[in-house]
């Protein structure tokens, strides 16, 4: 049997296995999905085209000290955009036109060809910057979220990310097949890991998100849920139909978020 075979085989291997787990976990109908009750206490959640919507301000989860000291980077951050000529293109145009921009991170239940449980995007409008999150109540509804997220890739003018280019976009590429869509041609691509790495490699010990968010953000996280549990919470919330975790997991998510808008703005500052 040809390397291809094998490839093949193990590949159909896994749709099938993934289809039988979402019949054994399908344990309500999609006309009669709820918001389950401990989810109701999150701002903007909706249940729109067959999965969970959670919308809000990204100002409403920061604190008021943390939210001025962004505006004031952010208004820093345009100003040299507007001045230096030595900047990242790529940050600048970010810095400059940040309308077009949508800024991506997903959660998944593993590594490989794991499904997309939730989208966290944000987009950044005349009166902020606005965070949605679609969320799949059961491995069910992960065809929903990528149809979701096929809509929001056709009206991306730039995609922002953290290993985005390594993880992000090739799990949701491998999972638009899988479920047999399309998407549009996806538009240039800012990965702020790779930008980070040439601006701090050789100042800070490593370029890990959080350790960012410390040491360049000036914000260090109390009590958040460690990224390598968060499967294991979601199999447990699909499980059950606890949410325990969840709650922490749509913050989690949300702050990583509100991180890569911060780290862009320090990026467009002069180098120290």
């Amino acid at each position: 049997m040809s390397a291809d075979s094998t490839t093949r085989g193990r590949e159909e291997e896994l749709r099938e296995r993934l289809h039988r787990l979402e019949g054994t976990f399908r344990s309500v109908s999609r006309g009669t999905r709820r918001v389950p009750a401990a989810l109701e206490e999150l701002d903007g959640v909706v249940e729109r085209d067959g999965v969970l919507v959670v919308e809000r301000s990204a100002s409403s989860l920061m604190t008021e000290r943390a939210s001025r000291a962004f505006i004031e980077r952010a208004i820093r951050a345009r100003r040299e955009a507007e001045r230096r000529e030595d900047m990242d293109e790529e940050v600048r145009r970010l810095i400059l036109s940040p309308g077009g921009a949508l800024f991506l991170d997903t959660e998944t239940t593993g590594l490989g060809s794991a499904m997309v449980f939730m989208l966290g995007s944000m987009r950044i409008t005349d009166s902020g910057m606005v965070v949605r999150q679609v969320f799949a109540r059961d491995y069910s509804e992960e065809r929903a979220l990528i149809d979701a997220w096929t809509r929001m890739l056709g009206e991306a003018e730039m995609l922002v990310s953290f290993n985005g280019k390594s993880f992000d976009l090739p799990v949701l590429r491998d999972r638009v097949g899988f479920h047999g869509l399309e998407t549009s041609h996806e538009p240039p691509h800012l990965d702020l890991l790779h930008t980070s790495r040439r601006r701090w490699k050789n100042v800070l010990p490593d370029c890990r998100l959080q350790t960012l968010e410390w040491s360049v953000c000036g914000r260090r996280r109390t009590g958040d849920i460690p990224g390598d549990e968060i499967p294991a919470a979601y199999h447990r919330f699909v499980r059950t139909g606890d949410p325990g975790d969840m709650l922490a997991v749509f913050h989690h998510n949300a702050l990583d978020l509100i991180t890569l808008a911060d780290i862009a703005a320090a990026l467009a500052g002069p180098p120290e």
